[in-house]
């Protein structure tokens, strides 16, 4: 029994069931190989999703400090994920026009301190899906 049913634990008890009931019953190759990445997608899957909003918003804050906006983010706002979502988004189409205004005018300073957060959310997002392993292919 799951006694905290957030999504990222409800992910990890499939695949953890998956693993321990399914897959010791299961004989094909093929059908084993699939079923090892249908495991595996649910893990990172479990991972994104236990830090997905926070690591949106941080970023999004991040962002709005970097290009000088003011914060968006005021108490009482939404935390819906397609809410976060959309926020992220806008703060990321800002974050490529200041790059692009920055590259433009030659301001290396600038694009050197914006490239850092792409460089932060590419090093986040590895972190949160974690290494891909390549089930049946080895």
């Amino acid at each position: 029994m799951l006694t905290q049913p957030t999504t990222d634990k409800i992910l990890l008890a499939i695949a953890d069931d998956l693993n321990a009931v399914i897959a010791p019953a299961i004989e094909d190759e093929q059908a084993k190989v699939l079923l090892g990445q249908a495991e595996q997608l649910l893990r990172r899957l479990s991972r994104r999703s236990a830090s997905e909003i926070a690591w949106m918003v941080e970023e999004i804050a991040q962002i709005e400090e970097a290009i000088g906006q003011k914060h968006s983010h005021v108490d009482g706002e939404s935390l819906l994920l397609c809410d976060v979502a959309e926020r992220y988004s806008q703060a990321s189409q800002a974050l490529a026009e200041a790059i692009d205004e920055a590259f433009e005018t030659g301001d290396n300073q600038r694009l050197k301190e914006l490239k850092q957060i792409l460089s932060a959310r590419i090093a986040r997002e590895q972190e949160i899906l974690g290494h891909l392993e390549m089930v049946g292919r080895g």
